[in-house]
């Protein structure tokens, strides 16, 4: 029997972001796992659809009426337009980040949780108190919370009383343009990737390469993936300093390149440890003090790189084989 799954890729701007390239490198997979059902994927009208060409003969793309700007406003009208969906073709299974749940008794929602940023004074008071006092019940109703790391997935079954049982981690990877050997064989200085917002942290990189005396490179734009694996292998250091992530996709990135990282002590980046990743120097949190002092940093910098630097062995296949199982099984409803 066909099943129709709808995918929620309205979150995502035009620009790469982490939940971005994971919802993309699925989409690459799950419809082959799943060949008997069809996959309807919906774009918000201003997110520029897939960054790259994402066909399948049981996957079909479609623009909707809604901007990937509008916050709470985006969420409460995919609510009603996913209920008026659901009245004019039902789809068994709901592939979303962080909500909306919409019909859970006759729809399974699989939510995913990149993070709890607004758990942690990121991302304004409104999120802040829709995180303490709505967003547990959300996550309650779903019929799994897919985490994109063990520390987020056990964060928020503490934090919202989950069952454990419905929370599935399913890590993200890197993406296989960045397992090719770099093509430069000389490495000089370090590299931070990421947006300047507060959570990354960036001015400690900054301050930790000015006082080791080490040239450092941003990378904040957008470029493509080839360009930035380029920039991965021609760098002795990849500088990790975030106070706050869910994952962190430019560590496995650079670790895939061969290019060893110094990366902030938290939860994501202990757990790439964890998985077996080679190659990582953990050197405390910046204090975030407008200083961003991160003193360990600099000592790291100024030693010599490690010789191996390697990705915990999850690929992207394996987070599609873990979540296609998702919806092969009938996992006990959750009670609206």
């Amino acid at each position: 029997m066909t099943r129709l799954i709808v995918v929620d890729a309205t979150p995502y701007g035009p620009g790469m972001s982490g939940a971005r390239r994971r919802c993309e490198e699925l989409l690459q997979r799950l419809p082959a796992l799943l060949p008997d059902d069809v996959f309807e994927v919906h774009w918000a009208h201003d997110g520029g659809g897939p960054s790259r060409s994402i066909e399948a003969d049981n996957l079909v793309h479609a623009t909707v009426d809604v901007s990937c700007r509008g916050g709470a406003r985006r969420w409460m009208r995919r609510a009603r337009d996913l209920k008026r969906r659901h009245a004019q073709a039902p789809f068994t299974d709901l592939f979303t980040d962080h909500g909306p749940v919409v019909y859970p008794r006759r729809v399974r929602n699989l939510v995913t949780l990149h993070d709890l940023r607004f758990l942690h004074g990121y991302g304004g008071t409104l999120r802040a108190l829709y995180g303490r006092f709505r967003y547990g019940a959300v996550l309650r109703r779903a019929a799994a919370v897919i985490a994109v790391s063990r520390s987020v997935g056990d964060e928020a079954t503490r934090t919202y009383d989950l069952d454990a049982r419905r929370v599935l981690v399913a890590a993200n990877a890197a993406a296989d343009v960045f397992r090719q050997p770099p093509a430069e064989s000389v490495r000089r200085g370090a590299l931070v990737v990421g947006r300047d917002e507060p959570r990354k942290a960036r001015g400690a990189a900054v301050a930790a390469a000015r006082e080791a005396g080490v040239a450092l490179e941003i990378v904040d734009g957008e470029i493509d993936d080839m360009t930035l694996a380029a920039k991965y292998g021609a760098a002795q250091w990849l500088l990790a300093p975030s106070l706050l992530e869910g994952f962190d996709l430019p560590v496995v990135e650079a670790l895939a390149c061969g290019t060893p990282v110094i990366a902030s002590d938290i939860g994501p980046h202990r757990d790439l440890v964890d998985a077996g990743a080679q190659g990582i120097t953990l050197a405390g949190v910046p204090a975030n003090n407008g200083a961003w002092n991160w003193p360990a940093a600099v000592a790291a910098l100024r030693e010599r790189p490690p010789l191996t630097a390697a990705p915990p062995p999850d690929t992207w296949d394996d987070a599609a084989e873990a979540i296609a199982g998702l919806f092969s099984s009938s996992p006990e409803r959750a009670q609206s």
